[in-house]
Formats: C-alpha cells, sequence, structure tokens
C-alpha cells in the first residue's frame, strides 16, 4: 500500500464520520478470528453457483461446523453429497481469504500480534499445501482451478490473500516470506498465466489484475507485464472491452462493476509506482456510465447476466475512489443519496440507504459536505431522456416518474440474453414490465429461461433465440408532450462489434440462426404524460411465425366478456415447463388490464395481421414468483406491425378500469402511414406515424 494511503487509512480511522467504517472492519477481524478451520493438503473446491436450490433459487446455509449438510432457507429441504461438499469446501476458502485481508487491513491501523499471527499462519499454511491441489474444474466457459474449480475463484481468493501479505510482511521473518513467496504467490501467478482467457472477458480482468498484483509485491517484472502487456493482458481488457461511453461491454452494471473492481484493486496496489494507473481515462468512465442508469428508487436495472437487488447502495465503496480520485461533485451526490445524509437527493424515492462502513471509506474517504456553489445531481444525470448509442441503451422519462430503457445494445458474449430492441419500463420503484435479470447459475432456470430471448420484451422469430448481432440506434426525439425513440436489429449479415474479442463455444450458443437470416426489426418506444406506445415493425424475407412476448410484473385481471380456454401448444422453442397455464383468446376486445404491486396497468394491442394471443404464467426473479406473460403470435409473409398502448395509473384498481376502459384506434392511412388515436377517460390523443423511409416520422396532431 502506497504510504499516502497508509496514512489516509489511518487518520479517517480516527474521525467520528468513519466510527461505523472502522466498527465494521473491527467484528469482521473478530468474526474472522473464529474460524477454526484445518488448512489441508489436497483440497478440492467446487463452483459456488451449485451451492443452491434448484426449487426456489435459495442459495444454502453455509455453516462452518456442517460441512456435509446443506438446507435452503426458504423450502427447508436438506442436501447432502456432491457437489454440495466440494462447493462448501469454496466457500470455506474463499471465507479464509476473505478473513486474512480484513485481518491483516486492521493491524495496519491497531497493530496485535495475535491477529498477525493469524494472518500468517494462514498464509504459512496455504503456502505449505498449495503444491499438493490437483487441477480440476468442468465448469461450462471457465478454466480449471486448484483449490478451486475455476481459474476465476483461484484469482479472486488469491487478491486476499496477496493484501494480507502486504500488510503484515514487515512482521514476517526472511523465511517466512520466502516461504510464502515461493510456496504460494509465485506457483499461484505461474497458474494463473498458464491458464489466462485468450478473449476479452470479465474473467480475464480479474485473473490478469491477479497476476499484476502478485507480480508488484514480488517486485517481478515479468509477471507484471505478463499481467498488464500483450493481447488480452489487463491493459488490452480495458482499452478493447470498455465502450466509448465508459460500460463494460458484457452490458449491465452488475458485471460493469464485477470486472471494475478487480481494475481498482490492481491500481490500489500499482498506487505510487511506476505501474500507477489512475490517469487511464477509461477508469474514470467506467465510474460516470452507472450514474445514468440508475432507476427513480435507486436500483439498476436487471439487464443481461446481472441479479437482483443491486442499487447505488451496492457500489458506494467503489465512489468514495471515485471522489477521492477525481473530485468529481456528482460522485459525492451519489454518496450522500446512499448514505442517505442531509444532503441527500430528495428526488429518489424508496432508496435502499447504507452505511458508510466500507474499508474503501476508511482508504479514500472525504468529507461529503457539497462544495459551495456545487449543485450537481445524480437525479439529473439518472432521472432524464437519453441515449447512450456506444453501449446501445436508451433511457426516457419524465416528471412522473416513468422510466423505459430500450436495449439496442452490441452483443455482450457469454453473458448476453439474445433480446435485442428488450424493453423495460417502471413507474417509479412499481417494475411494470422489466427485463428480469437473472438467477445464480447452477439454478435450471438460468439456462431453461432467463437467458433466452422468450423471456424478454422482445421479438422472437419461432421462438427462438435471437443470433449474436449488434442493434442499431437510429434517432431520438424530445417534444413539448413527451419523448419517443427508434432503434432497429437485422440479421443481413452475421457480424458483431465483439466478434473477434470473444469465444463462443457450440454448447453455450442455443440461437437459431437459420430462423433469423434476412429478418429486420424496428421499434418505436413513445412515453408520453401517462403512457407508453410501442411500436414494432417486423420483416421476414419468407413466411414465418413471429412472436411479440410482454411479460408484466402483475397479474392479469378477468375480464367476465372474454373468452379465454386452456392450450397444450407449444410457445417458443424451449421446455415448456417455464410456461405454466397455458391459454389462448378465443374472443373478447385485444386490451388487457393487470393488478400491479400497486395500481393497474392497462394493454391495449393492435395487429395489422391476425394475431393469436396467449397468455402464461412464467417465472418472476426469484424463480419461486410469477410474471404474467402475454404473447401475440402471428405467421407472417413480409412484414407486420405491431402497436400496443400502456397506460399506468397508481391509484386506479383493476374493477375501476373495466367500468370505462381505454381504447386504441389504428387507421391504415396508405403508403405505411398509420393514423393511432389513444382514447381514455380525460381525452382523445391522436398520433400520427409514417414507417415509409429509412427513418421513421412521428408526431403527436
Amino acid at each position: 500500500m502506497d504510504m499516502k494511503r497508509l496514512e489516509r487509512l489511518r487518520i479517517n480511522a480516527g474521525q467520528p464520520e468513519f466510527r461505523e467504517a472502522l466498527a465494521r472492519l473491527r467484528k469482521e477481524a473478530v468474526e474472522a478470528s473464529r474460524i477454526t478451520y484445518t488448512i489441508r493438503v489436497n483440497e478440492h473446491g467446487q463452483w459456488t453457483h451449485y451451492y443452491y436450490c434448484h426449487e426456489d433459487g435459495t442459495e444454502l446455509s453455509f455453516q462452518w461446523d456442517l460441512p456435509f449438510s446443506h438446507r435452503c432457507p426458504t423450502c427447508g429441504k436438506e442436501r447432502t453429497g456432491e457437489p454440495f461438499d466440494s462447493a462448501w469446501t469454496s466457500i470455506a476458502h474463499t471465507q479464509i481469504g476473505h478473513a486474512v485481508y480484513h485481518i491483516a487491513l486492521l493491524t495496519l491501523i491497531e497493530p496485535d500480534m495475535k491477529r498477525i499471527d493469524m494472518v500468517k499462519s494462514y498464509l504459512m499454511a496455504y503456502a505449505n499445501h498449495y503444491e499438493s491441489y490437483q487441477t480440476h474444474g468442468h465448469i461450462p466457459y471457465n478454466g480449471p482451478g486448484k483449490l478451486f474449480a475455476q481459474t476465476l475463484d483461484e484469482a479472486h481468493w488469491i487478491i486476499d490473500l496477496a493484501m494480507g501479505f502486504d500488510a503484515i510482511r514487515e512482521h514476517l521473518a526472511p523465511e517466512e516470506e520466502a516461504h510464502i513467496r515461493n510456496g504460494l504467490l509465485e506457483p499461484c501467478a505461474r497458474f494463473l498465466i498458464q491458464h489466462k482467457e485468450k478473449q476479452i472477458h470479465n474473467h480475464s480482468v480479474l485473473i490478469t489484475s491477479a497476476i499484476a498484483s502478485i507480480g508488484l509485491l514480488l517486485g517481478d517484472d515479468e509477471i507484471i507485464r505478463e499481467g498488464l502487456k500483450g493481447e488480452f493482458g489487463l491493459l488490452d481488457q480495458i482499452a478493447r472491452g470498455i465502450f466509448e461511453d465508459g460500460l463494460w461491454y458484457e452490458g449491465n452494471v452488475h458485471y460493469h462493476f464485477y470486472a471494475f473492481q478487480s481494475v481498482l484493486h490492481y491500481a490500489l496496489m500499482a498506487e505510487g509506482t511506476k505501474w500507477d494507473m489512475w490517469a487511464n481515462k477509461a477508469l474514470k468512465a467506467m465510474f460516470d456510465f452507472p450514474l445514468h442508469a440508475a432507476l427513480p428508487s435507486g436500483d439498476m436495472p436487471t439487464l443481461n447476466d446481472a441479479r437482483l437487488g443491486h442499487n447505488i447502495g451496492t457500489y458506494t465503496r467503489y465512489y468514495e475512489i471515485a471522489l477521492d480520485i477525481y473530485g468529481d461533485e456528482i460522485y459525492r451526490s451519489l454518496l450522500n443519496t446512499a448514505y442517505g445524509t442531509a444532503w441527500a437527493d430528495k428526488q429518489f424515492i424508496e432508496v435502499k440507504t447504507v452505511s458508510r462502513d466500507s474499508v474503501y471509506a476508511l482508504m479514500f474517504g472525504r468529507g461529503l459536505e457539497p462544495a459551495e456553489g456545487q449543485g450537481l445531481s445524480l437525479w439529473g444525470t439518472a432521472h432524464r431522456t437519453q441515449s447512450l448509442p456506444a453501449s446501445g441503451l436508451t433511457k426516457l422519462a419524465n416528471r412522473a416518474g416513468w422510466q423505459a430503457i430500450i436495449k439496442h445494445s452490441r452483443f455482450g458474449g457469454e453473458h448476453d440474453h439474445m433480446d435485442r430492441l428488450g424493453l423495460s419500463v417502471v413507474y417509479g420503484s412499481i417494475p411494470l414490465f422489466i427485463d428480469p435479470g437473472t438467477t445464480a447459475y447452477g439454478i435450471p432456470a438460468h439456462y431453461g429461461w432467463f437467458k433466452r430471448t422468450y423471456s424478454h420484451n422482445t421479438v422472437s422469430i419461432a421462438g427462438a433465440d435471437q443470433p449474436p448481432r449488434d442493434g442499431n440506434f437510429i434517432q431520438l426525439s424530445e417534444q413539448p408532450w413527451g419523448a419517443w425513440v427508434e432503434t432497429a436489429v437485422d440479421w443481413l449479415a452475421d457480424d458483431f462489434y465483439m466478434k473477434d474479442r470473444i469465444i463462443l463455444p457450440p454448447e453455450l450458443s442455443p440461437w437459431d440462426t437459420a430462423a433469423y437470416k434476412g429478418v429486420q426489426i424496428r421499434r418505436i418506444n413513445v412515453l408520453a404524460e401517462d403512457h407508453i406506445l410501442d411500436i414494432v415493425s417486423v420483416t421476414v424475407p419468407e413466411s414465418r411465425d413471429v412472436h411479440l412476448n410482454t411479460h408484466f410484473s402483475g397479474e392479469l385481471c378477468k375480464d367476465e366478456a372474454a373468452t379465454w380456454a386452456p392450450v397444450d401448444e407449444r410457445l417458443g422453442m424451449l421446455d415448456q415447463k417455464w410456461l405454466k397455464h397455458k391459454q389462448r383468446l378465443l374472443a373478447g376486445e385485444r386490451s388487457f388490464i393487470y393488478q400491479m404491486r400497486t395500481g393497474s396497468l392497462e394493454q391495449l394491442t393492435w395487429c395489422s395481421k391476425p394475431a393469436d394471443v396467449f397468455s402464461a404464467l412464467t417465472p418472476d426473479n426469484p424463480p419461486c414468483g410469477n410474471r404474467t406473460t402475454l404473447i401475440q403470435k402471428v405467421d407472417v409473409e413480409k412484414t407486420v406491425l405491431f402497436i400496443q398502448a400502456l397506460i399506468y395509473d397508481p391509484r386506479m384498481d383493476c374493477m375501476s378500469r373495466f367500468i370505462a376502459p381505454a381504447k386504441l384506434v389504428v387507421n391504415e392511412l396508405g403508403g405505411d402511414t398509420y393514423r393511432i388515436e389513444l382514447m381514455k377517460r380525460d381525452g382523445r390523443l391522436p398520433y400520427v406515424l409514417d414507417l415509409s423511409r429509412s427513418t421513421a416520422e412521428f408526431c403527436r396532431e
């Protein structure tokens, strides 16, 4: 650790505003000191994504005293045997790594020989046995491990141990330091070098960061260069994996920070050396991008393989770094809002505030009172209509609290969900129809449902998954009455931006190239005062089944005037167990009402060709819950146009809507021009759409 950083750590530890951070570090050190696990020869860890209940997706309960019994806290079922026992082993060693890091860091503030000896004992034990661990692991799309089942976990673990080693090095006898270097750090670095991934990937970022960090500790320029330099080294990952607007290419804030945290760990280790990298502009861009993504609740959208529960509070520890290194007031606004201070941005609602208790607050923390005359607002950055074409996300927002995110992104590799032109809409903190993200990778619903095109609010051809392709931003227009955006994707060719930078093994390539060949999709999304218009045009080169799916975070309300019948018809090219209570609409208006968590949502649909309408219950996230899915299915020869209006009222229940439902009337004016009339309780709203040109024209009459 750089001496200036060490000095800041010790000064902050004595300041009242960092009392919670020091208390948490002490607590973690105390809890770590209770670990009694004995590190042995031939340890064999398994993938921790297997440590989940397959029924409800809940992580099993890890207990130090029950290495062969693993209970689900949700359903109560007990799991025994493999892969659970070996996954337990991986979790145990991961926690030991965290323990080493936290105990060692506390000793830099409060030197204590008992704690120092504990860190030393772990490092020496691993150095004694590391060479006995056998290379293993058959996790798809992952390199092997020695202690763990994948190279990635090996890198996570060794970074914690390396930082612990750095913190107590001055207390090691020369022969102890040599044993740890020769028995643990250098062999692990060589193992990671041997299994570096030859692609741009978050795994590669973490692995190369670990290699370079160990090289710094060992003073070995050869190992440092193995981590930093050359094709697929850390510097190459940063240069080719980060889009121009700062988003990591895998397409969501979750994986953005998963890659970024490794870069930041290395940057901390390299601080003050000739390898210092705070001046790299990509690092600041990575801090800036997530500020645009925050939803009105402070949550982050769950795109691609993102997990639930991530919000601005999840990432405050990293913005302690951003504020210290770069000093931008917008970072201070995020910290104040996430911490719920007197200077918090009050326009965010239901923000899950967190304590200022991270180790990065101790290392980097500065005062949070805004600088005089500085009024930069996180809300002003996040809650506005804007398009980020490089990352392929457009956000439509209005004063009422609506946010719509349209995904026209570049293909994101292994963690992509094959859902170009996907649509997610929230009203304040209420999800209306959103991208569900995913669950743990060992849960059947991950590959079976969440990663499939069919689980998203977009178009599926023949019910199959979309092949890799980049979406296109066409135009964004802001008007006094609202805003609209046009996006597109086609499969007239098979290239995409990341094609030569990533690996796509056949077993993780479920798409149907033939079904999509020659297909073109245009989507126009309109956000007005209190409603969304969703306009989707699909052109096919020959007869195809076109499916437009919308998945609602609510329950379809029964309409006495509509007739539904149960069906066994196959919907989508995936296991039908994910679609329960399938029904087909036999008679009734093509309009539907859903009871949401609060209020109700009205969906009005129109299609240029006869469309079959189906509903089903499909997995929500977590998969123990359900969403209501509405599927419009059309046999198309050339082109089909779908238009739907979505009206949400947080104060109105389903029954009230049935009394005076809204209506959607579409008239074809010829020449690919349409008049769209939305008739609501409070009046009539006419729009005109012209699709006759390569860019659409749209206006309110």
